[in-house]
């Protein structure tokens, strides 16, 4: 076990906490408390006492508002100006705000600034994808420009380590596409989607891909090769791809009138209006506005376009799904009315079995969200929507398990996320100290951070034992935290969710559904401290997912009050919660089994709305 809490937590901790703290201005915000949170990180940032990588982060955060909610890139790049101690995150940060706000000139002359002040490979990758998207968006824009910004992209991409993740593959096959390089593109295709034995994801086996790669960048492609590229790039969610790949390549052509041509134009039609339609809603969701029926109202009208173009009737999901790849939902996610809408790459059926009952479910993953709700763009890349069960069918939003294995991993290594984590922990605790002595329960990053690097190091034991050099075992480390990732957040979590529906009890309010399946998480995952760190995030919250999360810790709580003899190195003098961390992974799994119902043999119940919250 990691040990990171300090000597001096006590003294540090000690009485109650007179300054609003950067965990506190974070937590307002992740739980759309805007005016508040904007007013605690401007006193952080104000604040001389506070130190200076506090005070950039809360900067940055000021930015992320700015930008974000407001849709000021002036006011969000001023936030930027100053905020010297985080010079990584600023980069990225700036890029992306011009590469947004469509300044792409001017985030390409950022660029060599940028990566000069940042030491950290993963990050600079980041600042080369925004810098790479922003010559492509220029080269769109201006055709006499084209082949130098291009060439400056390739050159860009280059540079990306194997740690650029999807988006360092993303615009990889953008590049290859608008160069005509089949090989490149393939190979791009395969990494975004973790491909080692086939061509494509589950889902799309059947289309072809190495077939259509290859033809569509043919130097002799018909133009029914290039719709047939076009239409996978589509329905696989690269939409803007696709677009520019067929605009690149002189289509439509003799494919005018063609159906799928004409399913192509639909959906880049009305893939834009629904995203701007949501942009709106979603600020005004911040701004604490709600119009109910909006994104209801946006959703049909996109839905009966894209079922005219393709000519079908009937079931518009059925529709969707044929013809686009889609598959989605609209209703309430934590409490805010959403839209989650992306493209199918799994489509298998599955069986889940705890505590000797069984359910059949379908599992589906999409990828390439056109959006996964209000929460998920709200928090903006920390944390997302990672699935819901409904009617059987258990759906994985994928991007939002991309990023952590490999986040995962760095932490690993000695390198700079190992050691600012390691530097800021024990500041962290003692404002988790500071806050459990307000309240029994909240939101603990200082533990977070623990159980983050605890649960990384027993993967990294775990794919030790299996690998054979370092480069094998960073591999076996990347399959292995993704697989278990998947198999509490989605198996475990939403296959408890159609147990319950299996079992036909119902009545239960949506945070106790989700308590239950948190519990079965903890109970029969393989490295339950993922699960803990994953339900540590907002635990102030009034949404079903925060209420369940506060009720299960407040539940470990009274089991460590009553068994400190058996936790080894237990503290009386820290309250509870801040030592979960010093259980045993059995230790975790007993408690949530003594918790929970169908555990020792009760009733459970049915579930519906998006969940699977996943923090990355």
């Amino acid at each position: 076990m990691i040990r990171l809490i300090a000597a001096a937590l006590l003294v540090s901790a000690a009485g109650t906490a007179v300054a609003a703290s950067l965990s506190d201005a974070q937590d307002a915000y992740d739980n759309n408390k805007i005016p508040e949170a904007g007013k605690l990180f401007s006193s952080i940032a104000a604040d001389p006492n506070v130190s200076a990588d506090d005070r950039a982060d809360a900067k940055i955060a000021l930015a992320r508002i700015a930008w974000l909610v407001d849709g000021n890139a002036d006011e969000a790049l001023r936030k930027l100006s100053d905020a010297a101690a985080e010079p990584c995150d600023v980069g990225i940060m700036k890029l992306r705000v011009l590469r947004e706000a469509k300044r792409g000139q001017a985030a390409i002359d950022a660029e060599d600034g940028a990566l000069k002040a940042c030491g950290e490979a993963g990050k600079q990758d980041e600042m080369r994808v925004h810098a790479i998207n922003a010559r492509l968006d220029l080269a769109r824009a201006n055709p006499s420009r084209r082949k130098s910004l291009i060439a400056d992209a390739v050159a860009d991409a280059r540079l990306l380590t194997p740690d650029a993740g999807a988006e360092g593959a993303r615009a990889r096959l953008q590049i290859s596409l608008l160069t005509n390089d089949a090989p490149s593109a393939l190979a791009a295709w395969k990494d975004y989607f973790w491909l080692d034995d086939s061509d494509a994801p589950q889902a799309l086996a059947d289309l072809g891909a190495t077939r259509r790669f290859t033809r569509g960048l043919a130097g002799n492609a018909t133009t029914t090769n290039k719709l047939n590229l076009a239409e996978l790039l589509m329905r696989a969610g690269f939409g803007e791809e696709s677009r520019r790949y067929a605009r690149t390549h002189s289509l439509p052509g003799s494919v005018a009138g063609n159906p799928t041509w004409k399913r192509l134009t639909a959906y880049w039609t009305e893939r834009d209006k629904l995203t701007a339609e949501i942009l709106r809603v979603n600020r005004e969701f911040a701004h604490g506005r709600k119009d109910d029926k909006a994104l209801e109202t946006a959703a049909k009208s996109a839905t009966a376009s894209l079922m005219k173009a393709a000519g079908a009737t009937g079931d518009p999901q059925i529709a969707l799904l044929k013809y686009y790849g889609l598959v989605g939902t609209v209703g309430l996610t934590n409490g805010y009315p959403s839209i989650h809408l992306g493209h199918v790459v799994e489509n298998r059926d599955e069986q889940v079995t705890q505590y000797g009952h069984s359910a059949k479910i379908h599992f589906m993953a999409i990828d390439n969200m056109i959006s996964n709700g209000f929460t998920s763009w709200l928090w903006d890349g920390s944390a997302m929507v990672g699935g819901w069960q409904s009617n059987g069918t258990i759906i994985q939003v994928r991007p939002a398990y991309v990023a952590g294995p490999l986040n995962a991993y760095r932490l690993t290594q000695d390198g700079p996320e190992r050691q600012k984590l390691v530097a800021r922990q024990a500041k962290r605790a003692a404002e988790d100290v500071a806050q459990l002595r307000q309240r029994p329960v909240a939101t603990l990053d200082g533990l977070n951070d623990r159980l983050r690097l605890q649960a990384a190091e027993e993967v990294k034991r775990s794919a030790g034992k299996k690998s054979a050099d370092k480069r094998d075992l960073r591999r076996l480390f990347l399959a292995e935290y993704s697989r278990a990732t998947f198999n509490h957040s989605i198996m475990i979590h939403e296959g408890r969710h159609a147990i319950d529906a299996s079992l036909g009890v119902t009545g239960k309010d949506q945070s106790v559904l989700e308590y239950d399946a948190k519990l079965s998480e903890l109970a029969l995952s393989d490295y339950p401290r993922m699960a803990l760190e994953n339900i540590d995030r907002t635990l102030e919250g009034s949404g079903p997912h925060d209420i369940a999360g506060a009720r299960l810790f407040d539940g470990y709580r009274k089991w460590m009050e009553a068994h400190t003899s058996e936790i080894a190195g237990y503290d009386p003098a820290i309250p509870a919660l801040e030592q979960l961390d010093k259980l045993t992974d059995e230790q975790i799994r007993e408690v949530a089994r003594c918790l929970d119902p169908l555990a020792n043999g009760g009733a459970t119940a049915s579930a519906g709305n998006p969940s699977g919250t996943s923090r990355r």
